[in-house]
């Protein structure tokens, strides 16, 4: 069979896909909810192709399909061929190089920011992260540094004004005096919000966004949107982790149609078992007791583990069950040792057609 009679059998079903070069060696790996469009996808004459996309295509020869009944499983198991295989086309989620910090400690009398591929070790800093995205990082240094004046192009503080400052860029720090308190108090703001203390200074910067608004400095409300729109997305990387740490037992499911359901117990960012449920009868009784069962069995062999750091390897496949979660996909609740002798009523709960 050839590849463009392969690719019209290709299902239109959650799944991953694997292209293949001439030598069957796996050189892309990718997921969709439906499989036989986003294939097709790659073989169109389109402007929107990148280079990569391009060169991609040129060097397949075979693609094997693996089909899934939620997109949810295949997120999961593009993110785990990916680790085993590492293709030659795939740049996301493959060297610890792509994970970052963003440091905060502070030398002299002012407090540094820096992104890093390594956090601080010991006490004598901050560090935030792992992050996926070295831009996002960077954005959101270089865009509080640009919204508050923070720009200063000689931090030794010796009375000298720097040339930022006489581009309007530095607020004075290298002079001293109350800009070099001004300077640390916001870095202080920025390190309350990322460790979830206070949002004082989100809330600052939307005020004064609205206000630049009002009066019809577009640029410079458009920096202070910039700048709020990367601190929120470090903000959810930091709700994601503090979540994940939780090492919570999950019942999650969702409903495939009318009358069937897929069940996942997961702890933490591992898939304990997945199994669908259902059919011509729905969701009985024998389907609550094995379920229970199963929760049963897990919390008896597996006491509550202590919260530990997400680890570079672990924070990509966090995301993914975290934005499940909350995508309204699906039902979930947490598991508890507490919660044992609740589990009928839970599992009734989350399998409700309401």
């Amino acid at each position: 069979m050839s590849l463009l009679e392969k690719i019209k059998e290709i299902p239109a079903t959650p799944g991953v896909y694997l292209m293949k070069d001439s030598l069957g060696q796996v050189i892309y790996v990718g997921k969709s909810k439906r499989l036989r469009q986003r294939v097709q996808s790659y073989f169109r004459e389109s402007s929107a192709h990148s280079n990569k996309v391009r060169k991609l295509v040129k060097h397949i020869r075979d693609i094997e399909i693996i089909e899934t009944d939620t997109e949810f499983e295949a997120l999961l198991l593009e993110w785990q061929l990916i680790q085993e295989i590492r293709p030659q086309y795939n740049r996301q989620m493959k060297t610890p190089e792509a994970f970052l910090y963003l440091t905060i400690r502070k030398v002299g009398k002012l407090y540094r920011l820096r992104p890093s591929t390594q956090p601080l070790r010991g006490g004598d800093g901050w560090s935030f992260g792992p992050y996926t995205s070295r831009k996002t990082v960077s954005f959101a240094i270089q865009g509080l540094k640009d919204v508050y004046r923070l720009n200063c192009s000689n931090p030794a503080i010796n009375g000298s004004p720097c040339l930022n400052y006489s581009l309007g860029l530095c607020r004075g720090i290298c002079l001293g005096g109350k800009a070099v308190g001004e300077y640390n108090a916001i870095v202080e703001q920025l390190i309350a919000l990322l460790n979830g203390e206070s949002p004082e200074l989100l809330e600052d910067m939307q005020r004064e966004m609205q206000q630049l608004a009002a009066n019809l400095d577009f640029e410079r409300a458009a920096r202070y949107r910039n700048c709020i729109q990367s601190l929120q997305a470090l903000l959810q990387k930091e709700d994601v982790m503090d979540f994940t740490e939780g090492n919570h037992l999950m019942l999650v499911a969702e409903k495939l149609d009318e009358q069937r359901v897929k069940c996942f117990l997961i702890r933490r960012t591992d898939v304990l078992f997945s199994e669908v449920y259902g059919g011509e009868n729905g969701v009985d009784e024998e389907v609550l007791q094995d379920i229970i069962a199963r929760l049963s069995d897990e919390l008896s062999d597996a006491p509550s583990a202590a919260a530990r750091e997400v680890s570079r390897f672990e924070i990509d496949k966090a995301q993914i069950i975290y934005s499940y979660l909350r995508s309204g996909k699906c039902k979930y609740k947490m598991i508890g040792h507490e919660d044992f002798g609740a589990l009928e009523s839970m599992i009734s709960e989350i399998f409700s057609k309401e």
